[in-house]
């Protein structure tokens, strides 16, 4: 007897309230680790106890496999598997690969089709599948709804569920808590923008994460701990299962030339702790369950945010004596995509590539960039009279407006972008384990200045002290622990942290009204607030709340004046205003709060020089 969890049931609770309103395709989102298997476990159940038939799509054995057992247990069916060298039967569930129902282009009869790993199903193979079912119910599940070519899932399903976060499933203690140890040194080599890395790009960056460093880190932080690493290529893993097992260490390589045979053997000494370390190229990204691997190392970069989080998410599963994993970024994902517990609003809208990326197109009508597939373009020869010649002309349909357009393939110049952002460098790499409360969004000065080459040791302290306390000034989400954190970031002394509180303190004290006051510390975290109020004396801290019972007391006798009709008015008043003379008269008049709020209400070409004025008498009083 198997129980869901209640955002499980959730989920299916949901799945089949679309499907009853009308909505045949719906996609399901929930974290790695979350338990996507038995939820489709669930839903299958549910349609094998009326006999309705169920396929069950995946890319990977693994995933197939996976699935199988997974339905086997909770239906109580056996079902049939649809792949090269699997014996078929007739059940009401058959689990199959992709590649095989595309190439064989048979499909089994079906009244409900799920696709694992969804994110992939915007590709030809199954766009033609969901063509062969165009009466059946439709239901994809995903981490990570999203693709990195500039398509989106809106055209394969009509309707997106989330479940709950990350966050949330580690608070329940359905995901276990990690330690994020991140790199911070920035090299020559540039990160594509909205794409991932081509494969020749990734050559290129080998050389950043060298085996050797990747063991010193690893001995560093993850010592000790059954280890996922994701290396950049085929090459690359294997100089790291070289450099670990030439230290001792039991570790093995996996690769897409692995024979399953083989495959299955080296997953399951690694399951079975006879080996520590397990180094992949591109292979267990998905599909992989080993809860008790308690670390991951990621020596490659992306620019993929599925595939980051689908990385990640290796080593979130809980298991008995794991209090937490460990994740060891040696690149800069972490910064450019976030941390695993980051709140993303996922959508099935495309969302533009690089128009940098060889082969993309610019949308003509709603100027939306992406990678046409090839299965997805349409071509035509025409004779070119002002060229006197034939010419191939393409057309492709637009993932975000729908609409068509054509496009002639010239020779062009490769266009340099030497705007784009840099990865992390090589063997002299600083890691710092980055806390929870940190937040990478926030960081953005901070990295910039990191950045920065300097040849002056003064100079550079000068700089990054100066660059902390505008941060912590002008950035009022951020809190103390980011504020400790980015000062021992850039290597600036304790001082540093004292002074940018202290011009916290500063700005406050010479705040002359209660609105300055709440404009500067309102978005403040409660601790900082409590922090600037303990360095503040006994007479300021009263001056202060003079000053806001004074002001409470200013607005409530003021109400009567803040209501839209008499805001107008005055609106109309401060517009006639020739001379700062006259502008002297009104705030003589009006309280300073119906002065500010009536601003608002007058055109913006009169509005600059009123608030000149009114800046000007200010100053003065």
């Amino acid at each position: 007897m198997f129980s869901l969890r209640d955002y499980q049931q959730d989920l299916v609770s949901k799945t089949f309230a679309a499907w009853n309103g009308g909505i045949r395709k719906v996609l399901l989102q929930l974290s790695t680790g979350g338990g996507k298997t038995i939820i489709f476990a669930a839903v299958a159940s549910k349609m094998t106890a009326q006999s309705d038939g169920v396929l069950v799509v995946a890319h990977r054995e693994e995933l197939i496999l996976q699935a199988a057992e997974k339905l086997a247990a909770v239906t109580k069916l056996q079902p049939g598997i649809i792949k090269a060298g699997y014996k078929p039967n007739d059940s009401l569930i058959q689990v199959a690969s992709i590649q095989t129902l595309s190439r064989r282009e048979t499909y089994p009869k079906a009244q409900l089709v799920i696709i694992d790993e969804a994110h992939h199903s915007s590709a030809n193979s199954y766009r033609k599948l969901l063509d062969a079912y165009p009466e059946a119910l439709i239901l994809g599940l995903t981490a990570t709804p999203r693709r990195e070519d500039g398509y989106g899932l809106r055209d394969v399903f009509d309707h997106l569920i989330s479940s709950i976060s990350t966050k949330e499933l580690i608070a329940l203690g359905h995901l276990t808590d990690y330690k994020l140890i991140a790199g911070f040194k920035y090299s020559r080599h540039k990160v594509p923008q909205k794409r991932d890395f081509t494969r020749k790009e990734l050559e290129e960056v080998a050389s950043d994460y060298k085996p050797f460093e990747v063991l010193k880190q690893w001995q560093n932080f993850c010592a000790g701990q059954k280890t996922v690493i994701f290396a950049v290529n085929v090459k690359h893993s294997q100089d790291i299962t070289q450099a670990f097992c030439a230290n001792g260490i039991t570790c093995e390589h996996l690769d897409g030339e692995t024979s399953n045979t083989e495959r299955k053997e080296i997953l399951d000494r690694f399951r079975s702790g006879q080996t520590q370390v397990i180094s992949n190229c591109a292979i267990l990204t998905e599909g992989f369950d080993c809860p008790d691997s308690s670390a991951a190392v990621i020596a490659r970069p992306t620019s993929s945010v599925t595939l980051w989080l689908q990385m990640i998410g290796r080593v979130l599963r809980p298991a008995p004596g794991k209090e937490y994993a460990t994740i060891l970024d040696m690149t800069d994902n972490w910064y450019r995509l976030g941390r695993p517990c980051d709140n993303r609003k996922w959508s099935l809208d495309p969302v533009s590539c690089d128009p940098d990326t060889q082969g993309t197109r610019c949308c003509p009508h709603c100027h939306h960039v992406f990678k046409p597939m090839p299965a997805l373009i349409r071509t035509k020869e025409y004779f070119n009279c002002q060229k006197a010649e034939f010419v191939i002309q393409y057309e492709a349909d637009c993932p975000n407006c729908a609409k068509s357009f054509k496009w002639v393939l010239e020779e062009s110049s490769a266009i340099e972008n030497d705007g784009e952002a840099v990865i992390v460098a090589d063997s002299d790499i600083e890691f710092k384990e980055v806390p929870p409360e940190v937040r990478p969004s926030l960081l953005t000065s901070v990295i910039e200045a990191k950045k920065r080459k300097f040849r002056n040791q003064e100079k550079k302290l000068i700089f990054y002290s100066a660059t902390i306390r505008s941060w912590f000034l002008n950035c009022p989400e951020v809190n103390l622990t980011e504020l400790i954190y980015a000062t021992e970031l850039l290597d600036c002394p304790p001082q540093t942290f004292e002074s940018s509180i202290e011009s916290l303190v500063y700005k406050i004290r010479n705040a002359q009204e209660w609105t300055d006051v709440t404009k500067i510390m309102s978005n403040r975290p409660d601790h900082v607030k409590k922090v600037i109020w303990s360095r503040l004396s006994h007479e300021e801290k009263d001056r202060f709340k003079i000053m806001k019972v004074n002001y409470e007391k200013e607005m409530n006798e003021i109400q009567e004046w803040l209501t839209e009709e008499n805001l107008v008015l005055v609106a109309e008043y401060l517009s006639a205003c020739q001379d700062v003379e006259m502008i002297s008269s009104l705030c003589q008049i009006y309280k300073k709060p119906v002065i500010q709020a009536a601003i608002d209400r007058i055109s913006d070409d009169k509005r600059y020089q009123i608030n000149q004025w009114i800046t000007q008498l200010y100053k003065v009083s």
